[in-house]
């Protein structure tokens, strides 16, 4: 369950802080950092349904960085060394 915990924890600090530090890295305008802040995005479009009584709304769009993505990676590699380090 710590296990867990910790790889959860861990993915979601390294996707909230990837998407912030890319979009730093962008603002940047330096070349050597500016496709780290690159992301791809893919999804559907929102779809709009009326009703007589109330109208729906759906959509659903995903983006992530160069960024995003290394950072998971570095959480999924050093998530066991810190649930083992917990006690």
């Amino acid at each position: 369950m710590k296990k867990k915990l910790v790889y959860l924890l861990l993915i979601i600090t390294a996707i909230l802080s990837g998407h912030y530090l890319g979009l730093v890295c962008l603002d940047l305008n330096e070349p050597l950092l500016d496709w780290l802040g690159k992301s791809l995005e893919f999804g559907f479009d929102p779809t709009t349904l009326a009703f007589s009584a109330f109208t729906l709304t759906l959509g659903l769009r995903f983006s992530i960085n160069f960024l995003q993505i290394l950072f998971i990676a570095l959480a999924v590699v050093i998530a066991p060394k810190i649930a083992e380090s917990i006690k």
